[in-house]
């Protein structure tokens, strides 16, 4: 639906498609950047999971989007980005979310509840190293903002390791996310390099400052083989290059905090941050390093301005190892800390204010009535790629908590049982060279408690 003065309504996946047309100027139709005008989605929006119809992210650098896109609180389920078949050089040279590239313009109130990238475009082609990729906004670039956006149970199950990915944005350019989270206990498949929230937050070429702040992170990196270059909880890299540094501009980070519940395990590995370089400031955030690999940190490099920033432990009130200033004040629980930055700021009311949560997650979580926490809980199971061929990955955290007894069952059509593997690592690859093609039934149990069970199919 769309008014006299061009701003639309949307409740359907029809509806999103429409505007991938109209914004992309595919079908048809002519690029609209929808510069000055809103696009709100009226109700909750269901794309079909099952079906894996791959969705081409709304904008790219030829076309962006300058809009408003307000999601009104609403969730999106179901997106699917697949990579694997098919593939051109249109689509392997583009950034990857919801949103593609957004410049000058506006994603906020919206949550991804559930996603599935099967992005193998990094491997193709000599640009690569170009584009970005975020469970919500691949590119966020000159003065947009993403704010109030939740990413949940959004897997990667790629056969190749993904780069360049943001939990929710995958490059921040001279631009603002604030008040989002990624909340996930599958697997992000971080790759060598990959941020919880955004992949790189970058104030460049004198523009104007890059600002990450009032955000979270929750989940774990499934790194490659023998450990990453870069992962930060927050950011991977907080980038500030010569003509900002020359204009008094910064990449900035503030009022945010990560709780990794898998290894980090990086040349450059951080709780909060995997680089942080010269001329960026990073303050009053925090970072739970009992998962972090050897003498990781809070930081895996810092070069910049680092203040009032602390470890925590995520049991009761989320304890800070040490007491930090924030605000006016003096506090040594995590909640109290983030609340008093909220209300030391010029403008308050543009930022979510938090609640201490001590069952079952011991986080702060967003306060304004959007649950943050993925529905699954953190018995969440990824199985990959799927379809696949003769390799099936099993990923689950259920190693991570709980007693360690647990087992993958996977059985056949007819209900006989053909493997059942213990489970030891984040990750269990089971042979299925010589299984037939066709349909399986998979099950992860616990203690002799089903924790998960879902389909996989042998091509």
């Amino acid at each position: 639906m769309t008014d006299a003065n061009g701003n639309v309504e949307i409740s359907t996946p029809q509806g999103l498609a429409w505007l991938v047309s109209e914004v992309n100027g595919l079908n048809g139709c002519a690029p609209d950047n929808f510069d000055g005008r809103t696009v709100r989605m009226t109700t909750d929006i269901d794309f079909d999971a099952v079906a894996q119809l791959r969705f081409t992210p709304i904008g790219s650098r030829e076309h962006p989007f300058k809009g408003t896109f307000d999601g009104g609180g609403h969730i999106i389920d179901g997106l699917y980005f697949g990579l694997n078949k098919g593939v051109t050089n249109e689509d392997t040279n583009r950034d990857y979310g919801l949103f593609g590239y957004v410049c000058q313009g506006v994603v906020k109130d919206v949550t991804v509840n559930s996603g599935w990238l099967d992005l193998r475009h990094l491997v193709f082609g000599p640009d690569f190293e170009q584009y970005y990729d975020g469970g919500l906004v691949g590119f966020a670039d000159s003065l947009s903002l993403v704010d109030g956006c939740v990413v949940k149970t959004f897997l990667c199950s790629s056969g190749m390791d993904v780069n360049n990915l943001g939990g929710v944005v995958g490059l921040n350019r001279n631009s603002t996310v604030r008040n989002c989270a990624f909340v996930c206990d599958s697997e992000m498949r971080a790759g060598d390099r990959a941020g919880g929230v955004v992949f790189k937050n970058l104030s460049e070429g004198g523009y104007t400052d890059a600002e990450i702040c009032n955000c979270f992170f929750y989940g774990y990196f499934l790194e490659c083989l023998g450990g990453a270059y870069a992962l930060g909880g927050v950011v991977c890299f907080n980038e500030t290059d010569a003509k900002s540094q020359a204009g008094g501009y910064k990449a900035i980070v503030k009022n945010c905090f990560a709780e990794s519940i898998s290894l980090i395990r990086a040349t450059y590995g951080g709780s909060i941050i995997g680089q942080n370089m010269n001329d960026c400031v990073v303050e009053n955030c925090y970072g739970h390093i009992w998962n972090n690999y050897e003498n990781a940190g809070l930081f895996g490099l810092t070069l910049g301005e680092v203040a009032e920033c602390a470890e925590f432990l995520p049991t009761g009130p989320c304890q800070l190892l040490q007491t930090v200033a924030v605000g006016g004040i003096s506090t040594d629980v995590m909640v109290d800390a983030l609340n008093a930055w909220v209300d030391a700021q010029e403008y308050p009311s543009i930022y979510k204010r938090w609640k201490p949560v001590y069952d079952p997650y011991n986080i702060p979580m967003f306060e304004d009535g959007i649950e943050a926490v993925a529905e699954t809980g953190r018995e969440t199971v990824a199985v990959y790629p799927n379809p696949g061929g003769n390799v099936l990955n099993i990923c689950t955290a259920v190693t991570m908590w709980q007693p360690y007894n647990a087992r993958v069952e996977i059985y056949d059509l007819t209900g006989k049982l053909v493997c059942k593997q213990e489970i030891t690592d984040n990750v269990t690859s089971i042979n299925a060279e010589d299984w037939p093609s066709g349909m399986y039934f998979w099950k992860v149990v616990a203690d002799g408690k089903e924790i998960e069970s879902g389909k996989w199919m042998k091509e």
